[in-house]
């Protein structure tokens, strides 16, 4: 067993502590996001360096207790299935991610308790094997950081001494892979509107103000006037949603283009030709049982027919299309598109995140310089 103190030199000239430890023929490495300056010469580099020692010590101590059995080992012996459920339960933020990992994971022990003591860097990996079976390699990761966050709370609580994750090495790790989404082109969409097709008018309005909004399945679906605001800015008239999405449960605002206005307009004077009395934007996509399950089939079965009227691919025809319809045109057609403010319209936490349109900006990059003029000249040749 050992427990060393090493440093990493950062891109910016700082250092970085972090642990290297080797316990039971395993290696891993614990970041202590602790940073001190290049010449490490303040008294703060030398507070903070004390720190770090302090808790390698502390870590030490604790790989000592664990291998001498003095652990209170029934709370390791406790079933993380249970606890992963009360621990969900108890949370306040993310819990419909949340329970879509905790679904999974009841499906894959089949009933079977799951010792924390059980949970080892081979079982993390046979478990993201079973859902790379069933979802993909970004839903996995998904999935996999709601088990991770869950793990270092039992680590708080000192359930268990180590985020089982943090054993796996990095190298071994799942890595984000870029996606590339076969968003429709403004061209497409055109076509699309202008496609006569038989359909509730409230399925082809929805699904295009996704595809100007960004904005997902469940956060179109339940949409109400109340969330729609608008304020008079240098003269204009600007639209507004204010909402909580549904998925990260955070409160949103988000500006909405004209073509987006123009929808919303179309439903009001709808409602008001035909008398509708309702909170609700789209009340026709709203109508749906309480798993939410009917109308969805309904709205992509009808959908899909309409996509296919159209001669393009059926499988094309889906919400999380349109969601990346709107960022890859706001990337590829607004000059003030960039992936930090993809981000921010598509309600993501962090950039990381958006970073699988990084593509985007690469075509553009090459079609900028690829337009660039050929001069017809010559380089004169160097004088002997």
């Amino acid at each position: 067993m050992g427990v060393k103190l090493r440093e990493k030199k950062m891109a910016d000239g700082r250092i970085s502590f972090y642990l290297d430890i080797y316990h039971n023929k395993k290696r891993w490495y614990e970041f202590l996001n602790i940073h001190i300056s290049k010449n490490k010469l303040s008294e703060e580099d030398k507070a903070k360096k004390l720190l770090a020692k302090e808790i390698k010590i502390k870590r030490e101590n604790e790989l000592i207790v664990q291998d001498n059995g003095l652990v209170d080992r029934s709370r390791r012996k406790a079933d993380f299935v249970s606890w992963f459920e009360a621990y969900m339960n108890g949370k306040k933020t993310n819990y419909k991610n949340n329970l879509k990992a905790f679904k999974h994971l009841q499906r894959y022990m089949d009933g079977k308790t799951l010792p924390f003591q059980a949970i080892t860097p081979d079982w993390l990996k046979d478990w993201s094997n079973y859902l790379l079976g069933k979802v993909s390699n970004n839903c996995t990761m998904d999935y996999n950081k709601n088990l991770f966050t869950a793990f270092e709370e039992a680590v708080r609580k000192g359930i268990i001494f180590v985020n089982p994750f943090r054993k796996i090495p990095r190298h071994e790790r799942l890595k984000l892979k870029p996606v590339y989404r076969n968003a429709w082109t403004l061209d497409e969409l055109s076509h699309l509107m202008l496609t006569d097709y038989k359909i509730e008018p409230q399925y082809k309005q929805a699904y295009l103000f996704s595809c100007f909004t960004g904005l997902r399945w469940s956060d179109v679906n339940p949409l109400q006037w109340k969330e729609i605001i608008t304020k008079t800015i240098d003269g204009n008239e600007e639209w507004f949603i204010y909402f909580e999405q549904e998925k990260t449960e955070d409160i949103e605002y988000l500006p909405l283009s004209d073509q987006a206005v123009q929808i919303l307009k179309q439903r009001k004077q709808e409602q008001k030709e035909n008398k509708e009395i309702t909170p609700f934007v789209f009340p026709r996509v709203k109508e749906t049982d309480e798993e939410n399950s009917t109308v969805y089939k309904k709205v992509y079965y009808k959908l899909k027919q309409w996509a296919k009227a159209a001669g393009y691919d059926e499988k094309r025809m889906h919400f999380h299309t349109g969601r990346h319809t709107f960022a890859t045109n706001v990337l590829e057609n607004s000059p003030d598109g960039d992936l930090w403010t993809v981000s921010k319209l598509l309600g993501h936490k962090s950039i990381s995140a958006t970073q699988i349109y990084a593509h985007v900006r690469d075509s553009k990059k090459k079609a900028a310089v690829k337009g660039l003029p050929m001069l017809n000249f010559k380089i004169p040749q160097a004088v002997a």
